[in-house]
């Protein structure tokens, strides 16, 4: 007899996350596992983790651990108003974005971006690339 079963991940994290950023930038986000440069900026989600917390008789309580990365395009020399202002604008309105969020809908409850790592020297994918990668971590209660 086959299983019955939900895409957790896929329903209650990754899709609800990529609506909450395209709603609130209005820029693509993608799924690559490796770099692809998709334009002049953009965001691309990679699930990390899922761990169990809570074994329920009728169900489980799990947190998923999500990177988050933004990729931006700035030509020219390096400088605060051109590289830093402009990315940390960006993250600082993801932050308050899943902070306003961090219970969202019947998807997941302690929604939050647990630490934000800034990358400036990425000339190995590209001379004129910054990337920012947040961690966001939610827990999600699953029925069985």
């Amino acid at each position: 007899m086959a299983l019955t079963f939900s895409n957790n991940l896929k329903t209650n994290v990754l899709d609800p996350l990529k609506a909450l950023i395209v709603g609130e930038f209005s820029q693509s986000v993608y799924f690559d596992n490796q770099y692809v440069s998709r334009g002049s900026n953009w965001f691309n989600i990679k699930p990390v983790s899922d761990v169990l917390l809570e074994d329920l008789a009728s169900g489980t309580t799990r947190t998923y651990t999500i990177m988050i990365q933004y990729y931006r395009m700035i030509s020219g020399e390096y400088g605060k108003d051109s590289h830093i202002d402009t990315v940390s604008a960006i993250v600082e309105r993801l932050k308050r974005l899943i902070r306003n969020n961090s219970s969202y809908s019947t998807y997941w409850v302690n929604g939050r971006i647990e630490s934000v790592a800034y990358d400036f020297d990425v000339a190995d994918l590209s001379p004129e690339l910054v990337l920012v990668e947040s961690i966001f971590n939610s827990e999600v209660l699953e029925v069985i």
